[in-house]
């Protein structure tokens, strides 16, 4: 028989097993920002890059340089955005400043450093990112360190 105490322990396990899955159910998408924009990173003003379900992405560009991204749901109105950057490669780019260096007949990547910034998006379901180099981004002091929990 069970007892008023032992049936709340259990109900609140099971709470607590049902957030947690519920809290790493989000998943991170890595996009390459950078080819999504193409040749348009030539030309000023707002750009679509990409739509994350009913979300329209646009890039705003200024002088070969992306400086804000935003992500509009037509219901939801505006998603969150968080600037992030990385020493490593999230999403598939180009890096300046990776040599291909080989020594006795196996290749190994040797790195400077080099950093990627991105803006991410919260569509409520998962995260979103748009990955550039650091060339094609005005860098000011609002990027945060990438890490797994946004």
């Amino acid at each position: 028989m069970m007892t008023r105490r032992g049936v709340l322990g259990v109900l609140a396990s099971a709470g607590v097993f049902a957030t947690a899955r519920v809290a790493f159910a989000k998943e991170h998408h890595h996009k390459n920002g950078h080819s999504l924009l193409g040749t348009k990173l030539k030309e000023n003003g707002k750009h679509q890059v990409d739509k994350v379900g009913n979300a329209a992405v646009t890039a705003e560009v200024n002088n070969g340089k992306v400086v804000a991204m935003t992500a509009t749901d037509p219901q939801k109105g505006p998603l969150p955005v968080r600037k992030v950057k990385s020493k490593k490669k999230m999403a598939g780019l180009d890096r300046p400043g990776v040599t291909l260096a080989s020594a006795s007949g196996s290749v190994d990547l040797a790195q400077d450093g080099y950093l990627y910034y991105a803006w991410c998006f919260d569509d409520g379901i998962d995260f979103w990112c748009y990955w550039y180099p650091a060339d094609v981004v005005v860098v000011d002091a609002g990027w945060v360190d990438y890490g797994p929990v946004l």
